[in-house]
């Protein structure tokens, strides 16, 4: 071979290898080391863990294809989980969500993210309302506001009673109350051991959990994404119009029930990170 065809091969060669690279190359919000903080729903377990009999991962698809594309992903268990039921107040398993982006960071996270799945996607507009330090908020299906919930007789019986329960100095004395929650179909009826300031502190008219005042509080870009098939939805896009305005704001809808809102908005999720990059 001549000299002049092996440059020619070198630099073919080296013209190749930089076009895969680029093809390969992360997404820039993932070369800027973005962590995402994901709160599972109520009841559950960490977000991607199998957390019933059937052996659902509700959110696994969504993980793998986060970390996939680069970025850190934490999904710690909240105080709502099976496991623990409720054992803080909302507020303090909120600050919660301190400690996970301290982990991400020390793995080395540049900027945060806040996101989850039902409360959990509640629990990140409320940390999104409360805190600064983040970058943005992804609510998957955000729900258990007790707006609505607080109207039912039986969830309206228990405030009562938690309330004078306090009153009489047994505001943490563990009892039962009447609550309600979201699975893959309809709303169901439950029950919550618990005390009774911790019940008030979810389900009562000031509590954190309600969306409209935690909305209008954001000054971070927001993505919503809602099922078409999910009933805690219903008032969705009417609530996002009470998120001040940002041009990074999303609202997405996805073609799935309540809990397969994350891994159904996986697509809309990695397009808007990407955007958020760029912003």
């Amino acid at each position: 071979m001549s000299r002049g065809l092996g440059v020619f091969a070198t630099r073919f060669v080296l013209a190749l290898a930089l076009v895969a690279l680029c093809a390969f190359a992360p997404p820039a919000a993932a070369q800027q080391r973005i962590g995402i903080v994901l709160l599972h729903g109520k009841l559950g377990g960490a977000l991607g863990m199998a957390t019933n009999a059937r052996g659902d991962a509700f959110g696994s698809h969504l993980i793998m294809s986060l970390r996939n594309a680069g970025y850190l992903v934490a999904t710690p268990e909240m105080c709502w989980s099976r496991r623990r039921n409720f054992d803080k107040t909302y507020p303090d398993c909120i600050a919660e969500v301190d400690n996970a982006i301290a982990q991400l960071k020390a793995q080395g996270a540049a900027a945060i993210v806040v996101g989850g799945l039902s409360l959990g996607g509640n629990g990140a507009i409320a940390y999104g309302a409360t805190h600064t330090g983040i970058v943005g908020i992804i609510a998957f299906g955000p729900a258990d506001d007790p707006t609505r919930k607080s109207q039912r007789p039986e969830v309206a019986a228990s405030l009562a009673r938690a309330r004078q329960l306090i009153a009489q100095g047994q505001g943490d004395t563990k009892t039962t109350f009447d609550d309600f929650n979201t699975g893959v179909g309809s709303a169901y009826a439950m029950t919550v051991t618990t005390t009774p300031r911790i019940f008030l502190s979810f389900n009562d008219l000031n509590a954190l959990t309600h969306l409209a005042p935690n909305l209008s509080k954001l000054t971070v870009p927001i993505l919503w994404v809602a099922g078409d098939g999910d009933p805690t939805q219903g008032s969705a896009s009417t609530l996002f119009q009470t998120v001040p305005a940002n041009p990074r704001n999303r609202f997405v809808t996805v073609h799935s029930n309540h809990l397969g809102t994350p891994d159904a908005g996986t697509d809309a999720a990695l397009v808007w990170l990407s955007q958020l990059s760029q912003s």
